[in-house]
């Protein structure tokens, strides 16, 4: 059966980043779906039942950070009762768990074993440039990082957000890549490896967080690299990490890259006195032969003082 992308769905879940890939089997009336990353089990239930769906064809784990991960738990015990998780995608990235990641874990492990889910840990061989998870010829989701050496390297460092796994979706008119949390060092090893990678949308890593070029591959690098023409961040307004980053911004618009956030922040300079403090709120990319369309839940930018992504 023939696997194709018809839709991808950014999900506003504040400051985390949640990803749905709709699949579609030619000749089967059952739609199949993948999600990258989980931290509103509820958002990500009722976006599935939404469209019908009963077969997740594979749950990433990009990394175990709470922004990525506080809601697979939950969202496996409401989705398992009506439906199917065929495998789960994911690494361990601490040199020592914490607490709430050990009970994420030993839960998780009982609803796999109960659910005969197949667990897929992916560390590429140093010698592979990706691993492909599902598809054909029509399009193709495949993890592009961490292989061995990366994993060994951030596990000494203690960096967590350097093993977060990165995938790309590619069929013949949308190319997108979602890259977790990745940070300079990572990216760095990454473009070396795959210095013609190049995709249409870009799910920005770490949530708009910016990266200078000083030692390693900075923001500045990876837009130029990549030649995004769209790039969703995932946020919200956090006092400690201030994402999206003004620099960040910037570069993207230097380099005529789309903005889209998901929900705006002070940096916005907001006059609006939206409750839910949505900016486009979800994204939604429909995927066809000859190209892609972008849907948006909001757009709020014309009740923004002085917005800096417009």
């Amino acid at each position: 059966m023939v696997k194709t992308a018809q839709k991808i769905k950014f999900l506003d879940v504040g400051h985390g980043d949640s990803s749905v890939i709709f699949l579609k089997d030619t000749g089967c009336k059952t739609a199949k779906a993948v999600i990258i990353d989980i931290v509103d089990a509820d958002k990500a239930a009722d976006e599935l039942a939404r469209e019908d769906i009963r077969i997740l064809k594979i749950l990433i784990i990009s990394h175990f950070d709470a922004d990525h991960c506080k809601g697979v738990n939950d969202f496996l015990e409401k989705f398992l009762a009506r439906g199917k998780v065929r495998s789960i995608c994911y690494n361990l990235d601490r040199w020592k768990p914490t607490q709430i990641m050990r009970c994420l874990l030993r839960r998780f492990l009982e609803l796999c074993r109960m659910h005969s889910c197949t667990l897929l840990g992916v560390h590429l061989d140093t010698n592979m440039h990706k691993h492909e998870l599902i598809g054909d010829d029509s399009a193709k989701l495949s993890v592009i990082y961490p292989n061995e050496e990366d994993n060994t390297i951030e596990y000494l460092n203690h960096n967590t957000n350097n093993k977060s796994i990165v995938c790309i979706l590619e069929s013949a008119s949308c190319t997108t890549l979602f890259p977790g949390d990745l940070e300079a060092e990572g990216w760095d090893r990454l473009l070396n490896r795959l210095p013609a990678l190049k995709c249409d949308i870009l799910k920005m890593p770490h949530h708009g967080a910016f990266y200078a070029d000083d030692k390693a591959a900075g923001t500045n690098r990876i837009v130029k690299s990549l030649k995004p023409k769209m790039a969703v961040i995932s946020t919200k307004e956090h006092k400690r990490y201030r994402h999206p980053d003004l620099e960040t911004v910037k570069v993207l618009k230097k380099n005529g890259v789309r903005i889209y956030c998901t929900e705006y922040t002070n940096m916005c300079q907001c006059s609006t006195i939206e409750p839910e403090r949505k900016c486009y709120g979800d994204i939604e990319i429909i995927v066809d032969k000859s190209g892609y369309q972008i849907f948006t839940e909001k757009n709020m930018a014309l009740s923004l003082h002085q917005p800096a992504c417009i």
